[in-house]
């Protein structure tokens, strides 16, 4: 197993050195990046972090029309450590390749629809929650089905809030939790596979938002159990409203949420 990047391009090339993909469209905003492909399948990264206009990528500014992309070169993007435009770009295209192969091999996955990871977990009172990255749409529910749940944000970090802690604690809450939620983002700033390797005892570990689009085979071999992303149904709405900087709230009439599990764990849907 090499890393998590690495395994996920590795899983996405099988595909394409089978069937040839096309980029149509890349389209970059305040808030996503996002990238479509001929055939209509669409990936999105989290881009608050880098604010780099798209004709700064002087490889997409290098070709005269979007086909002319070398989407296996676009892929090695992802690979880069720092949090650059590049990097971005090739995660939204790993992720389109992802939804490729989710749409068209979705017989080989257990999937449900229009519903949220935590509906699909079983909490106990006692169990210890912690959320990295702040999903607020799961706030009020967590709050009813726990007395033990932290939030870790980068962006919240001096939030006065008593459940909001600090980003030097992420590793000894981690070690301690039952329950992990944790955004795709955290695939876009480097982090996502070391917060994986810091969980040491939890039952269940959900992976959660647009920038988590990817294929779940290399989450699950890292102990993730829900993998919950968004499907674009009206792809040319969603690029639109990202390039006129757009998030969620925005283009999520335009997709439907999935959560995709791992086999053989059991699960009541």
């Amino acid at each position: 197993m090499g890393t998590l990047i690495d395994d996920l391009i590795a899983r996405v090339l099988e595909v394409i050195e089978q069937h040839p993909l096309r980029i149509k469209k890349i389209s970059k905003g305040f808030r996503f990046t996002a990238t479509l492909l001929e055939d209509g399948s669409c990936g999105m990264c989290f881009s608050v972090y880098n604010q780099e206009p798209i004709d700064s990528c002087e490889y997409v500014r290098s070709v005269k029309s979007m086909d002319q992309l070398d989407i296996v070169k676009i892929l090695q993007f992802a690979k880069d450590s720092n949090e650059n435009l590049e990097k971005l770009i090739g995660i939204s295209t790993l992720n389109a390749i992802s939804q490729h192969i989710l749409k068209e091999h979705s017989e080989n996955y257990h999937f449900t629809f229009d519903t949220d990871p935590i509906d699909h977990i079983e909490f106990e009172e006692t169990d210890r929650v912690v959320m990295i990255g702040g999903i607020k749409a799961f706030l009020p529910k967590l709050q009813e089905l726990v007395e033990d749940f932290v939030v870790i944000d980068k962006r919240l970090n001096n939030t006065k809030l008593p459940y909001m802690k600090s980003l030097e604690t992420t590793q000894d809450y981690l070690h301690q939790a039952d329950i992990v939620l944790i955004t795709g983002s955290a695939i876009a700033n480097n982090t996502l596979e070391t917060l994986l390797k810091w969980i040491k005892t939890a039952k269940e570990v959900a992976v959660v938002g647009p920038s988590a689009g990817f294929v779940p085979e290399p989450l699950f071999d890292r102990g993730v159990t829900i993998v919950s992303g968004m499907q674009v149904l009206e792809p040319h709405k969603v690029m639109n409203i990202i390039a006129d900087d757009g998030g969620t709230p925005h283009f999520k009439t335009y997709c439907k949420k999935y959560n995709i599990f791992r086999k053989g764990t059991g699960r009541k849907l």
